[in-house]
């Protein structure tokens, strides 16, 4: 089919070129999470990408300049869609029970998919893009998670930095220890010490 021109936009098979580019985004960055998540950074390449995107190299293109783009933005969804999740547990009548829901709203986010476990938790861990790619975001996603729940955390941005790096190490140490197998415990048990172990850094 020819494309044809609407209202100053190419429309091909009902989409407009904006709507086209979008999807194919959409497909890219769904098959990075599902090779990232699976394989690791180093299954992310072009090939493996476009192959399963179903799209020639020329369309990755479009909208990434390489495949380290492609997983940094694949990271920054997945952070996005875990805020959510988190921010969704909603206001409770204290500090205790907010983040005892906002850490169940992890656990069910994370269990709904443990490819999330791999990117957002272990491959931070091993790759340099990554790694920076955490620490650049932890300190103001923690504060942005602070404020959505109604709580208080280390409103100076060194300390952030300093209270972010260490709990954020001790969770992610607890989940992937857990998942692994290192330890026995239900996941109500990991919650509360989860729920536990931040109360007491926020009160510190």
């Amino acid at each position: 089919m020819v494309e044809r021109q609407q209202a100053g936009t190419k429309v091909w098979r009902g989409q407009s070129f904006d709507d086209r580019v979008l999807d194919r985004r959409t497909a890219l960055l769904r098959a990075g999470f599902e090779l990232l998540g699976d394989e690791g950074v180093g299954g992310v390449t072009m090939r493996a990408v476009c192959r399963s995107a179903e799209l020639s190299p020329r369309y990755f293109y479009e909208s990434f300049t390489n495949t380290d783009e492609l997983i940094a933005a694949v990271y920054d969804e997945c952070n996005a869609e875990l805020a959510a999740a988190i921010a969704s547990a909603g206001v409770r009548p204290d500090t205790e029970a907010t983040i005892a829901a906002a850490v169940e709203g992890a656990a069910g986010f994370f269990g709904a998919d443990v490819r999330r476990v791999r990117v957002l938790l272990r491959e931070p861990l091993t790759s340099p893009l990554l790694t920076e790619r955490r620490s650049v975001i932890l300190p103001d996603f923690l504060a942005a998670l602070a404020t959505a729940l109604g709580v208080e955390f280390a409103p100076d941005r060194s300390d952030r930095a300093l209270a972010g790096s260490a709990l954020a190490g001790a969770l992610v140490s607890l989940v992937l220890d857990w998942t692994d197998g290192r330890f026995e415990a239900v996941q109500s048990e990991v919650t509360t010490y989860a729920t536990n172990l931040i109360v007491t850094m926020l009160n510190r």
